[in-house]
């Protein structure tokens, strides 16, 4: 599930694709994401006087409820925008996080530190995904337990949304056949796979659904090119007349089939390291 050797990154697998749009993420997304950080706590059983080191990790959804929880957390993300901005938060909150600007597939972090490792919606970019599962073993105690989230098949609502509403207002096909970057991971057995071939013992994967409230649909979807990496490229060639229809179709989509509410699944892969 790596990207293929010597491919060119995509922008949602680039520092800057993320780093300068960490604001937006945080107030559009994050509200989304937080409700799969806490799944990840109660998975892992993290608490006080639990290490966890919460790899790629945003604005700081997984890392900032962990802290909440008692646990002892390193946050770690390539973009230094992210991390900026997890710092700021943490501060803010009156919670204690370290974190530190690293690459995921690489991490400065010495074996066997941590009791815990996770990454919600991160490792999903990573140019080389095996190696960033094997990261996550390399730096847990030997029972050490890690956790990765990935959006499932359509789990993330939104993005086909958009996709539907711009092809029905005519402003661009969507392309079925080439996924972005974060749904390279979205089948259970692709993702038990990751695990299981980087070492982890007792590997699970089960899904997850939490509800995206949608209080203005169209912000939603205008917002979409400030927060969201993979679809900035779809929204880049697009006029004003162009994404005013996409708006309206968008609209009335949500309008439609649901409740004030967009449906988001996704697959929970937990692992432990047996030696």
């Amino acid at each position: 599930m790596s990207a293929a050797p010597g491919s060119a990154p995509t922008p949602d697998q680039t520092p800057a694709g993320w780093s300068d749009h960490a604001e937006p993420y945080d107030e559009w997304l994050a509200p989304l994401t937080r409700r799969f950080a806490a799944d990840v706590v109660e998975a892992l059983g993290l608490g006080s006087g639990t290490r966890l080191l919460d790899v790629a990790a945003g604005s700081g959804a997984l890392a900032l409820r962990a802290a909440t929880a008692g646990a002892e957390v390193l946050a770690t993300d390539f973009a230094p925008g992210m991390v900026a901005l997890l710092a700021r938060r943490a501060e803010a909150l009156g919670l204690r996080v370290e974190t530190a600007v690293m690459d995921g597939q690489a991490l400065a972090v010495e074996d066997g530190a941590f009791d815990a490792a996770a990454s919600l919606f991160g490792l999903i970019f990573f140019p080389d995904t095996a190696a960033g599962a094997r990261e996550l073993r390399r730096v847990l105690r030997p029972g050490g337990r890690a956790a990765v989230v990935a959006w499932a098949d359509r789990g993330l609502t939104f993005h086909p949304l958009v996709l539907e509403a711009l092809a029905l207002a005519g402003a661009r096909e969507p392309d079925r056949a080439a996924a972005p970057a974060a749904f390279r991971l979205s089948a259970p057995a692709a993702l038990d796979a990751l695990l299981t071939e980087a070492g982890f013992s007792d590997v699970a994967v089960r899904e997850l659904e939490h509800a995206w409230p949608v209080d203005d649909a169209e912000a939603l979807f205008r917002s979409a090119p400030s927060w969201s990496a993979p679809l900035r490229p779809v929204f880049g060639p697009l006029d004003r007349e162009q994404i005013d229809a996409g708006a309206a179709a968008f609209c009335g989509i949500v309008e439609e089939r649901f409740d004030g509410a967009l449906p988001a699944r996704a697959l929970l892969a937990t692992g432990r390291r047996a030696d």
